[in-house]
């Protein structure tokens, strides 16, 4: 007898063929590059960044910087060259202009022919969202805490949030300059990618905005403090000469400065920066002012100076030379100028959120030994789901997704002159020279208005003569000599602001020479009853 031997059955032979079936988790976990997997708390701080980013982009296109830096830009597009006189004012021609910003001019104006307005909100809030991403990520990194990240970045916003309402060339450098801290901040300022990067932004940054020369003066204080902490530890000026990250820093600073010469103007960037810093015009412009105690701006920071002080004071972690002469140096630079919170409100918010972490870490038990989150694929594609909702409930979202156009009264600030402009525009006749119009508002006008209208002054006011500029001053205030001054520039229009000019709107009213052609809530536009 033959035994005829038969496989056994196993239990799962008699189910039905399910087909293929997909990995569990492990295996797409597995798969998934170590670089570009992302932890549970990297979605918190997408969601709450992209909170701020959906804020932000709401926020109305504010009625100064913006449409002056768009006129330009526009007129890059139009004659395809970087003009190195003043192109747009008449009482400005001929007068030598080294436009620092002119590929960031030239996008913003690529963007809003592109897209519109919405495009330009989108773009504000997105260059605002990436200060806060590098932020956040060094505080985190440094303090080993997700909480310090979440206080850097309040710090930050806190401080400087007066100075990010406008819509400038400077939000670039400001994120250049973030990136800059950021490197300050860190263990590994050499590495390849540094190297490679760090020039590269330079080049970039050397064609947005002046504030490059400020991204220099950090590495600079970067290195005298990596002297400082050398000397502190070896007590030998010998040993801190020789170190080599100091002489790494000064050979990648050094390239950095010479790629700010790829410009178009070369070299002449540099005096430039001090140019326009210590041009006497500046000095009427109110947000250049020093800091006070009755400014919102000036008290919170000092209270963030404050605790600064008191958490370096009672910190546990070390301090480094570097940081500590950045953030006194920038500091001082904020009180001698507002403008100048931008380039202290970083660093004062990661100083802030790293040695505050240090401090309460000492007595609270559950913050010594932090347990980062798992880094999983997962979580990458839940933060680029986040991504995607938030692009959607934005303005530029809703018209690449809907085709929903906003109407451009909803987009801008209640102080924009747009009824005003649209008057201007219906006129069938409007007196022809150079006009009077509020520097706040030229670009705007020059923007959106009639191309007849030629303004005295924008807010350029670095490129105009010193003499212009006092006199639209005196124009501005409703001086006494207003009539003598309108009759010397051969103005035969005015554009007056009812609020901010209340004695000249007073005076041309009183006048037999003028005549009000048309009048709203806001403005005044007077016609000279013979033209000169």
């Amino acid at each position: 007898m033959t035994a005829v031997l038969e496989k056994p059955e196993t239990p799962h032979s008699a189910e039905p063929n399910r087909g293929p079936q997909l990995p569990d988790a492990s295996v797409l976990e597995d798969r998934t590059p170590e670089w570009i997997r992302a932890t549970p708390t990297s979605a918190l701080f997408v969601l709450l960044t992209g909170t701020v980013f959906i804020w932000l982009v709401y926020q109305p296109l504010w009625h100064t910087d913006l449409w002056d830096h768009l006129n330009y830009g526009q007129d890059i597009i139009e004659t395809r060259r970087v003009s190195d006189t003043e192109p747009l004012l008449h009482l400005c021609r001929g007068v030598r202009m080294i436009n620092i910003p002119w590929l960031a001019q030239l996008g913003m104006a690529a963007i809003n022919n592109r897209f519109g307005l919405t495009g330009l909100q989108f773009s504000y809030g997105l260059v605002i969202a990436m200060c806060l991403a590098v932020i956040a990520w060094r505080s985190v990194r440094t303090s080993h805490s997700a909480i310090g990240g979440f206080i850097a970045c309040a710090v930050f916003l806190k401080i400087n949030l007066n100075q990010l309402l406008v819509i400038r060339p400077q939000l670039v450098g400001v994120l250049f300059y973030c990136i800059v801290v950021a490197w300050m901040f860190g263990r590994q300022k050499h590495s390849k990618r540094s190297w490679i990067a760090m020039p590269l932004m330079y080049v970039l940054w050397a064609n947005t905005h002046g504030s490059f020369s400020m991204g220099l003066m950090l590495m600079g204080l970067a290195g005298v403090g990596r002297f400082g902490d050398v000397l502190v530890i070896s007590k030998s000026l010998r040993v801190a000469l020789l170190d080599r990250e100091l002489h790494g820093t000064i050979l990648l600073t050094q390239l950095c400065a010479a790629a700010v010469l790829l410009n178009p103007a070369g070299f002449a960037v540099y005096p430039e920066v001090f140019n326009v810093v210590g041009n006497p015009n500046i000095g009427s412009m109110y947000e250049w002012d020093a800091l006070t105690w009755r400014s919102a701006q000036g008290q919170a920071a000092a209270a963030a100076a404050l605790l600064a002080c008191m958490a370096i004071l009672l910190s546990p972690r070390r301090k480094h030379c570097g940081e500590i002469l950045a953030f006194v140096f920038t500091g001082l630079l904020a009180m001698w100028s507002g403008r100048m919170l931008n380039w202290w409100a970083p660093i004062a918010g990661i100083v802030i959120g790293t040695h505050l972490i240090a401090v309460i870490r000492k007595s609270t038990p559950w913050l010594r030994n932090p347990r980062p989150g798992k880094r999983t694929g997962l979580w990458t594609l839940v933060n680029l789901g986040l991504v995607l909702i938030l692009f959607a409930f934005t303005s530029l979202g809703g018209q690449v997704l809907q085709g929903r156009v906003s109407n451009a009264q909803q987009l801008v600030s209640k102080e924009t002159p747009l009824a005003t402009v649209s008057f201007l525009n219906s006129a069938e006749r409007l007196p022809r020279g150079i006009s009077f119009v509020p520097a706040e508002w030229a670009g705007f006008v020059m923007n959106r208005g009639p191309e007849s209208v030629a303004p005295m002054v924008n807010l350029h006011v670095h490129l105009i003569p010193e003499q212009v500029w006092n006199h639209y001053l005196r124009l501005m205030n409703g001086s006494s000599d207003w009539s003598r001054l309108m009759d010397q520039y051969g103005i035969n229009m005015a554009v007056v602001d009812k609020d901010r000019q209340p004695e000249l709107t007073k005076r041309i009213r009183e006048s037999v020479d003028w005549t009000a052609q048309y009048e709203d809530r806001q403005a005044v536009v007077f016609f000279r009853n013979k033209e000169i």
